[in-house]
């Protein structure tokens, strides 16, 4: 028998209180959740900020950086140029500083980033726009190879401007290739040039710019370039840098310089804040309305309950001085509905008790009926699934036990016999694969202790595949038709496998069952796959009304085709049954059900 669930009893009061109780969490719960999406979403953006952001702005610094060195090496290889510093007369020198002068005056005006173009060549000769000898000179002699590209040579003040200092070699035009006649020094304004890309982009976040080449800093912040160095330092670590910044780092090709862009996080932690705040404010605004309000309209409910309790206990105890006197249920300013109804339908059912009693005796007429309709419909049902032939056959055994006084086999047998009924005709409508099985083992040792060795069973089943759902009392038709129609007819011993496992690609649970019996000619199996495409017709055209064909051959295929009828109506059109036979070789049949897999009480 089984055993009644117990049902806890909770008053109102208490009610109100677990309303109370999962609204607060619910409210918390709300506002964590929405403040670390807000924050993951922030995030992203500040990276998808400083990403596009960055982008633009080495770009910007890529295309500048290559116009100079277009510019320096337009200069550096001039005919001006070359003689100026190849001249070897006053004259001709004069006259070609003036032409370089107008020249280097000309190349300036192509940025306005560029505050000085200077000369220096090798027997010291010097020109410039407005720097002195002195800024370039130290420079020059540093270089102790003279062969190569466009590069830099550090930081220096010109004309009141901390300006980056780019230089090329300038080498004879004519005659000797490796005739070194000098540098060409560019003077880069790089803080208008950084200073103007940041604020030309707008950027909410203020981005930090870190420029660098080698070791030497060229733009930014000299606290922040030391923290760099300390966590590009071997091992890398996790530094307060990190912490602080989202950091991205170039590198600039045609000058081999660095440049890291920085975003500060505190800034967008801030914004969080804030919003966070003002959502808890709101949250905690509209937990006390709430719970006000509920207040307001639940007290007056429990109290109007607790009177309507107290006069149904009096009259139940037969004190029904109460009912003639007449009574009044008090609810206050703010009134139910259906406590005034409650009231109403109490004093109709004291006053029309007789009828009443009449309706509940008509009530349990229709439901003894009701009853007696549901079991016909369950004996028509195990009539469906249960082959008579099958019952037939085992009671015959059992007597043939009995005559040979086999008492443990007619127990086992009688016990199996009465699982598979019981199984069929209770129990929910789908079951684990597990369950299923063990009824169909049931079968199968009772078909085992009537047909001996002439065949044998194998089973092949992935360990989740046990625990899915399938429709009960489908697989022991298949399993018995097998028997049946395949492997009861063959001479020769036989074997019947009945294995599932999932399809991943499909998601659906296969479950079948082979038999290498006598099988059936291509004929009859394309026959009984036609019926099968029939009845799944029928059962669309019929609201899944399953109707089989006065000519159709009962004993070959009807419980193929209520297995089939069933997972049409089950699952629909795409889950008939599929069968595979060769006349002297086997059957195969395969069901295929959705994946639905058993945790706990639920089906997921």
């Amino acid at each position: 028998m089984k055993k009644e669930k117990k049902t806890i009893l909770i008053s109102l009061s208490k009610h109100f209180k677990i309303v109370i109780i999962l609204f607060s969490i619910c409210t918390i719960i709300i506002s964590l959740y929405s403040t670390l999406r807000y924050f993951k979403f922030q995030n992203a953006y500040i990276e998808k900020s400083l990403d596009y952001y960055s982008n633009q702005l080495v770009k910007s610094v890529t295309e500048a950086y290559t116009s100079y060195e277009n510019i320096s090496y337009n200069i550096a290889y001039s005919k001006n140029v070359h003689d100026y510093l190849t001249s070897t007369t006053s004259g001709d020198s004069y006259t070609s500083y003036q032409s370089l002068r107008d020249q280097l005056s000309n190349a300036r005006m192509l940025s306005p980033y560029i505050v000085d173009i200077a000369l220096y060549g090798n027997d010291r000769r010097f020109v410039s726009l407005c720097g002195a000898i002195e800024n370039y000179e130290d420079m020059a002699k540093s270089i102790s190879d003279t062969h190569f590209s466009f590069r830099s040579l550090g930081i220096a003040q010109i004309n009141m401007a901390k300006c980056h200092i780019m230089s090329i070699p300038i080498y004879s035009l004519e005659g000797n290739q490796d005739n070194y006649l000098g540098l060409l020094f560019l003077s880069i304004d790089v803080n208008s040039l950084l200073d103007n890309n940041i604020n030309s982009n707008n950027n909410q976040y203020n981005p930090q710019i870190i420029f660098t080449h080698e070791d030497q800093l060229i733009y930014g912040s000299k606290s922040i370039y030391h923290s760099l160095e300390t966590k590009n330092t071997p091992p890398k670590k996790e530094t307060s840098l990190d912490r602080k910044y989202v950091i991205n780092e170039y590198t600039i090709p045609n000058i081999n310089h660095t440049l890291y862009v920085l975003i500060n996080k505190s800034i967008a932690n801030k914004q969080l804040y804030e919003i966070s705040r003002q959502l808890l404010l709101y949250m905690i605004s509209l937990s006390f309305i709430f719970f006000l309000l509920l207040f307001t309209l639940y007290h007056p409910l429990i109290r109007s309950l607790n009177q309507l309790t107290s006069y149904m206990k009096t009259i139940a105890e037969g004190d029904r001085r109460i009912y003639r006197k007449g009574y009044v249920i008090k609810q206050g300013i703010i009134a139910s509905t259906e406590i005034y109804d409650i009231q109403r339908a109490f004093k109709n059912m004291i006053e029309q008790t007789e009828l009443l009693n009449r309706k509940i005796f008509d009530t349990y007429t229709r439901m003894y009926e009701l009853e007696d309709n549901a079991r016909k419909t369950e004996i028509a049902f195990l009539r469906s699934q249960i082959n008579p032939h099958f019952l037939y056959n085992t009671l015959t055994m059992i007597c043939g036990m009995a005559a040979e006084n086999d008492t443990g086999k007619i127990i086992s047998i009688t016990e199996a016999l009465s699982r598979i009924y019981r199984y069929s005709i209770k129990g929910t409508e789908k079951v684990p694969l597990k369950e299923e099985m063990e009824i169909v083992k049931n079968y199968l040792m009772i078909q085992k202790e009537r047909f001996g060795d002439r065949f044998q069973i194998e089973y092949s089943f992935s360990e989740s595949s046990l625990y899915c759902m399938i429709p009960r009392m489908i697989i022991q038709p298949i399993v018995e038709n097998a028997i049946v129609h395949g492997l009861e007819k063959s001479l020769e011993p036989g074997r019947l496998l009945i294995g599932a496992g999932l399809n991943p690609n499909y998601g659906y649970l296969a479950i079948w069952i082979y038999d290498n019996g006598v099988g059936m000619s291509s004929q009859k199996l394309e026959s009984l796959r036609e019926k099968i495409a029939s009845s799944q017709i029928n059962n669309s055209k019929n609201n899944g009304e399953y109707k089989i064909a006065k000519d159709a051959p009962i004993s070959d295929s009807i419980g193929l085709l209520n297995v089939n009828s069933r997972m049409v109506l089950y699952y629909g059109t795409n889950y008939t049954l599929l069968l595979d036979s060769e006349e002297g070789v086997g059957t195969n049949v395969q069901i295929r059900v959705p994946y639905e897999m058993m945790l706990g009480s639920k089906v997921i």
